[in-house]
């Protein structure tokens, strides 16, 4: 792909790099080996196949060049424009060898400090590297003696705090993962599930945001509109709204929780991204909690699912109303370990007045922006930016279609009833 390259026949790992800030949407899963990257000739690198959702795949390297194929923390997608087709993965039957190494680091009172690393092959094959992978503390009991258990092997370690030496003795207490993984299938099984992805979340149709866009709402205007003109309006409801159930801690300092009863709303972002166009969708409420001034109820916080319960964030943009985007340059340690919410029926929050607006009209294409207004205040939901061609321009709303005509720097707009169902995330981007 381009300036990256892996061989056919080469060896790689089934990889899943998580996903740790709330900005991410979901963990990348890869094959990782070795491979080659141009940069003033072709050297070594690891490169990684991430299988993306359009059938094809994009290839990947390491954000920091340090470790091997097996043993690399993050990895840097291609370009989102890029593509290769997918390869075959088949298994081995011989797995590459890579072993845990536990070095004596000393003896003091009370404890054995030993320190662990990996052994395994470098990026060329011909080496080896040995990354650490944590200190093991160990305490000791009457008579020196320690103990350790590693893949059903227990090791006893008497020490020698003078001569900081230990002496190590094994006995096999329990079969080992080895053992288990043949029995449930081995490489082949685990191929298997390892190609399994799960459904990838689709857009929802007529979802703009956080609001339920309804085309049959909106009245066009019958005048040409320049920069600032409204092409289209109407009143909207937002996608979906619940209610908290019960307070909602967040276990900080700020004393943060979103009290019983707060309405919250879902906002769902559609985003092309190198590793496969990604739909995220996370739940937005005001949070209450300590400040310099007092306690504030107004700071809007969103959550979505992590391991271990949910991570928030603060969006970049939007109103409490109405969040509109899934960045954010503002780090936030806020968790819940559930969301109690319910989800209503009906809009908890109320309609909002959405127009599509003209920024900009060149003579090669045309910047409009979508608002959402309430309470005199705009939230930037969506901006498109489309080619004119012949004169004119085409805006999908799923059942409908806006077709607007250039002429002289101004746009007129028509909507009509004849939709492929397509809609304006397709042809937009979050702010």
């Amino acid at each position: 792909m381009g300036q990256v390259r892996m061989k056919a026949g080469t060896r790689v790992a089934f990889r899943r790099f998580t996903g740790r800030t709330a900005l991410a949407t979901q963990d990348i899963e890869a094959w990782c080996g070795s491979g080659e990257i141009n940069q003033w000739g072709w050297r070594p690198i690891v490169v990684c196949m991430i299988l993306t959702p359009d059938g094809r795949a994009n290839l990947a390297t390491p954000s920091i060049e340090y470790g091997s194929w097996w043993s690399i923390a993050s990895i840097t997608p291609g370009a989102a424009t890029e593509r290769i087709d997918r390869v075959e993965v088949l298994p081995v039957g011989d797995p590459t060898r890579i072993d845990l190494e536990l070095v004596l680091d000393r003896v003091q009172r009370g404890q054995v400090k030993l320190r662990r690393r990996l052994v395994g092959p470098d990026v060329s094959g011909k080496g080896q590297v040995m990354p650490r992978a944590g200190d093991l503390p160990l305490p000791l009991r009457p008579g020196d003696v320690a103990s350790y258990v590693y893949d059903g092997l227990a090791l006893t370690l008497t020490a020698d705090t003078g001569a900081q030496a230990v002496a190590v003795a094994s006995e096999r207490v329990a079969p080992s993962l080895d053992a288990a993984f043949e029995e449930a299938g081995g490489f082949t099984r685990a191929l298997e599930a390892a190609v399994d992805h799960p459904d990838e979340i689709q857009p929802t149709p007529f979802v703009v945001g956080g609001v339920r866009f309804d085309p049959t709402a909106l009245t066009v205007d019958g005048q040409a509109q320049g920069p600032r003109g409204v092409l289209a309006r109407g009143m909207m409801q937002h996608a979906r709204t619940a209610r908290v159930t019960r307070d909602i801690e967040m276990g900080t300092a700020l004393n943060a929780r979103i009290p019983e009863g707060t309405p919250a709303h879902e906002v769902e972002i559609f985003r092309p991204l190198a590793l496969g166009d990604r739909t995220s969708r996370f739940w937005c409420a005001p949070v209450s909690a300590l400040t310099v001034f007092g306690r504030q109820n107004d700071q809007t916080t969103c959550f979505r699912p992590s391991r271990d319960g949910f991570e928030g964030l603060w969006p970049d943009q939007g109103r409490s109303w109405l969040v509109t985007t899934n960045s954010s340059t503002t780090p936030v340690l806020r968790r819940a370990s559930e969301l109690p919410i319910e989800v209503s029926e009906t809009d908890l929050i109320g309609p909002m007045d959405v127009r599509l607006e003209v920024q900009r009209i060149t003579r090669e294409q045309i910047t409009i922006r979508v608002f959402a207004r309430r309470d005199d205040e705009d939230a930037l939901m969506l901006m498109i930016v489309r080619p004119i061609k012949d004169g004119r321009v085409v805006l999908p709303m799923w059942t409908h279609r806006l077709t607007l005509t250039i002429t002289d720097g101004k746009a007129l707009a028509v909507l009509t009833e004849d939709g492929d169902g397509e809609g304006l995330p397709a042809v937009g981007v979050y702010p």
